[in-house]
């Protein structure tokens, strides 16, 4: 081969190189290509469940609504749990019925009250306590079988802490009632609008009376007066031991315009607890009685709890860490 040939060969061979971009990957080094992730998967949104339970305290079987918070199906975790009583006439879809999960998915998304189940059952007008003629235990009822139920079907936290009591007109009193005489159950109350009645039957507006008549299958009739006052928010808030009514959160409100003059006896509820210095919030706001002003207030009711259940939460958290320098225990 001639030095012409050689050069022209290698020249040949120089030329492609030369030629490409710099830095450009040839055919034998293909690019790296980079894996897909798969974006983690959203929490599944809240539900509604609807039970019917058979009541043996009660002998009759109820409808009892249950609200899943988002997240509930897929964390594995265990949650607080808020009871919801209903006024009279309603259902045990009252709650929802008035948008309730929605205000609570959004106050939830916002961090302002932790997860948690509300339970609504269906007390028919039942007024929330035990039944002086029919015998039927509403009040125990709400207090043991129904917790116990709850408890057993779903991740809650069993713990009276992590359990508040809620409601709104004839379950606001029923409410009130419920957590004073259970405060082993119940760690907080709110009630909105709550059907407070003065201690003396006699003294009954005569708007309330037109509703008497009904209650002879609860109080009697006439009104059995101390079982009235056995159920009456402002006789065991005058009469029960201090430290009984200071072992729960307390909060109530109530409309200034009240049609049923409910703001005055939650007033009255006020100024007793006042005077027997037992910590409690209270509230007269801006409006009527009803659906309205239930669902304007209502967030206010659910941050309350939420803030109780977040205080249990951490006083939880306390007590089953190490204390300080200590190793922890291996099984």
């Amino acid at each position: 081969m001639t030095h012409a040939a050689l050069l022209a060969g290698l020249a040949s061979l120089v030329a492609p190189l030369l030629a490409a971009p710099l830095g450009a990957p040839t055919q034998e080094t293909p690019a790296p290509q980079r894996e897909a992730v798969a974006a983690p998967a959203a929490p599944s949104a809240s539900r509604m469940e609807s039970l019917r339970h058979d009541a043996k305290l009660l002998g009759t079987t109820l409808n009892v609504a249950v609200y899943l918070p988002p997240g509930y199906d897929e964390s594995g975790e265990r949650y607080p749990v808020l009871y919801f009583l209903h006024g009279l006439w309603g259902n045990a879809g009252k709650w929802a019925e008035r948008g309730t999960p929605a205000t609570l998915d959004a106050l939830i998304a916002e961090n302002k009250v932790p997860p948690m189940i509300v339970v609504c059952p269906d007390g028919q007008n039942s007024m929330y306590v035990n039944a002086l003629e029919t015998k039927a235990p509403w009040g125990d009822f709400l207090a043991t079988e129904l917790v116990e139920t709850i408890d057993a079907k779903y991740r809650t936290v069993a713990d009276r802490a992590a359990r508040g009591i809620n409601g709104d007109s004839m379950g606001g009193y029923g409410a009130l009632n419920v957590a004073f005489k259970h405060p082993t159950v119940f760690g907080s109350v709110s009630a909105h609008s709550a059907a407070i009645y003065p201690v003396d039957p006699t003294q009954l507006p005569d708007r309330i009376k037109q509703f008497a008549p009904q209650w002879k299958p609860v109080y009697g009739w006439p009104i059995d007066v101390d079982h009235w006052k056995a159920w009456n928010p402002l006789e065991l808030a005058a009469t029960l031991p201090v430290e009984t009514l200071a072992s729960l959160e307390i909060y109530f409100d109530c409309g200034d315009k009240d049609r049923y003059g409910f703001d005055k006896t939650n007033a009255q509820l006020h100024e007793i607890l006042e005077g027997r210095k037992v910590a409690h919030q209270w509230h007269l706001r801006s409006g009527g009685h009803g659906r309205d002003y239930f669902s304007e207030y209502v967030p206010e009711s659910l941050v309350f709890h939420g803030a109780a259940f977040d205080r249990a939460a951490a006083e939880g958290s306390k007590r089953s860490a190490p204390a300080k320098g200590a190793a922890r225990r291996e099984n």
